[in-house]
């Protein structure tokens, strides 16, 4: 992990070519997305995780959703860009996948951490929702 103080860096290698890479983190994320307590907005009425519409979207039993991401790039197989849009402040998580022998190293960079409330951003840059994140991604490749 590294990154300046208003960004964070994280990567991961997984055995899979970067179109497979990139499908499985986008159309997958919803197979692949671990959910705990922290991870939705509104986790009684959540029913699923998708990129869908431009956006990054918790999708509701009711029918019902919220916009967590507003897609600013998307180009596959190569990279994806997404803007936070839940908290105040200017974030983007940048996410590319690059062919490397073996594999696909999936390199995600989360930027605009000196917007968030300093507890919020050091949990980020000490890794723990990227790192947790990308290796359960990895994690569901290997199966």
């Amino acid at each position: 992990m590294s990154g300046g103080t208003d960004s964070v860096t994280v990567s991961v290698t997984v055995a899979a070519d970067p179109g497979t890479a990139f499908r499985v983190f986008t159309d997958e994320i919803d197979a692949w997305y671990v959910r705990g307590p922290y991870s939705w907005v509104n986790a009684e009425r959540a029913a699923g995780i998708r990129f869908e519409d431009g956006y990054l979207r918790e999708v509701w039993k009711d029918g019902g959703h919220v916009d967590t991401g507003r897609i600013l790039t998307w180009e596959p197989p190569r990279r994806l860009v997404w803007a936070d849009l839940l908290n105040d402040g200017a974030m983007e998580i940048e996410v590319e996948f690059r062919g490397v022998a073996g594999g696909t190293e999936v390199v995600l960079v989360h930027r605009g951490l000196d917007t968030l409330p300093p507890d919020v951003a050091g949990r980020i840059r000490r890794g723990y929702s990227w790192n947790i994140g990308l290796k359960w991604y990895a994690d569901f490749l290997c199966r």
